[in-house]
């Protein structure tokens, strides 16, 4: 029994603090690319080598942290080649989501959720915050379709955009501005245009793919000088 209390003792530490390390990169505390010094960050949340080795490997396999061997853990950094292939792929799901929504005149209720909290928010609302409204709006919207492939293949892309993200809102618009491109998305699909439905989209996420492809902090050669990541994994975001 002491042992089974450990190992949850253990687990709990665990997840606590990739909760911290995972908050510290979507709001920009880690930069992109950064090495993360695990003497530094062991005392720091004073904890063992390795719990903070096992919520390393968490981070990593989610795809928000880079292992590499003899030379530590980074920060992922997007290239902008990376930039480019997930924001392609991105809007050809949500011009589907979107326009299928559309057809239908189906507003889903989580989108409006999630656009009253977007409205809410303000300039000093904490990166993070703003982050996660974004994409729950974005992800309301694929799931409204009841389409589980189409809701898959974006999940499994989530990781991808949070990083996109939290690079985003350092300064592609203000928080009211995407909220009331968001509130015209869902206007029209609420009258029941697909066509001006997939305009907006494709306006929202091609401008945002321009900024993010113009502001790239890493080009597509020497990432950390180190190799390219391993491919991401399924998200266990919700």
């Amino acid at each position: 029994m002491r042992m089974t209390a450990i190992r949850r003792q253990t687990t709990s530490r665990v997840e606590t603090l990739e909760d911290e390390l995972e908050r510290r990169v979507l709001e920009g505390r880690f930069k992109p690319g950064e090495h993360l010094g695990e003497i530094a960050l062991a005392e720091e949340f004073d904890v063992g080598r390795n719990t903070l080795r096992a919520a390393f490997d968490g981070l990593a396999g989610r795809g928000l942290l880079v292992k590499s061997r003899n030379r530590g853990v980074f920060v992922r950094a997007l290239t902008a080649h990376d930039l480019a292939e997930i924001y392609e792929l991105r809007t050809a799901l949500e011009v589907q989501a979107s326009r299928m929504l559309a057809v239908r005149r189906v507003v889903p209720a989580g989108a409006r959720t999630a656009l009253a909290q977007h409205h809410r928010l303000s300039a000093n609302s904490s990166r993070r915050i703003v982050v996660e409204a974004d994409l729950a709006f974005h992800r309301a919207l694929v799931i409204g379709t009841g389409n589980a492939r189409l809701t898959r293949a974006h999940k499994n892309l989530e990781v991808e955009i949070l990083l996109c993200l939290a690079q985003l809102v350092q300064g592609y618009a203000t928080v009211s501005q995407l909220a009331d491109e968001h509130g015209a998305l869902l206007e029209a699909i609420e009258k029941g245009e697909p066509s001006t439905a997939e305009s907006v989209i494709r306006h929202h996420l091609e401008n945002a793919t321009s900024w993010l492809i113009e502001h790239a902090t890493t080009r597509d050669d020497g990432l950390y000088a180190l190799a390219r990541p391993a491919p991401i994994v399924s998200s266990d975001l919700g």
